[in-house]
């Protein structure tokens, strides 16, 4: 039994070392869980991790971009525009995929939650309307009428909320 003799300074080893598990258990969350709003983020905490994750996002989305240019043989930053909707459809989609999940993975507090679910929403039907027309994204085709850009509402929800950089695509 974990080492302990059976001598009576021994047993007295026992309680402590339950007391020790007890105690790493309490610390590490197992037992009763903490009040979900106890976890809730202020708006300041909010914007600050939102707009980090979303840094960090466009860094690493860029670099797949190229990456993804590279292996397919499509010219990155400046391409006609079919490349860059292969390059959306191939990249962009999932890193916006991506932001969405954060954000809703996210606990706000109750004052702004609702500033929150609007934010998601417009990325989400941004995301929607580049999947079903993907030159939406991309600069217009010559000879066609450039299409509405679907990320103008995340654009301006975000910046009004804060992370301003969440809203682009």
């Amino acid at each position: 039994m974990l080492g302990v003799s059976k001598t009576s300074s021994g047993w007295i080893l026992l309680p402590l070392v339950a007391i020790a598990l007890v105690s790493l258990l309490v610390v590490s969350g197992c037992g009763d869980s903490a009040n979900s709003e106890d976890q809730a983020l202020t708006k300041k905490q909010f914007v600050r991790l939102t707009q980090a994750q979303c840094h960090r996002g466009y860094l690493k989305q860029e670099k797949v971009m190229k990456e993804f240019a590279d292996r397919h043989g499509l010219l990155f930053g400046g391409g006609e525009p079919w490349e860059q909707e292969v390059i959306n459809a191939g990249v962009v989609y999932d890193f916006v995929r991506k932001r969405i999940a954060y954000w809703k993975s996210l606990q706000p507090e109750e004052s702004y939650e609702k500033e929150v679910r609007q934010v998601i929403k417009a990325m989400e039907k941004g995301l929607e309307t580049t999947e079903k027309e993907p030159a939406a994204l991309a600069e217009p085709r010559p000879g066609k009428q450039p299409l509405p850009e679907p990320f103008t509402l995340n654009r301006h929800r975000t910046a009004d909320f804060g992370p301003w950089l969440c809203g682009q695509a």
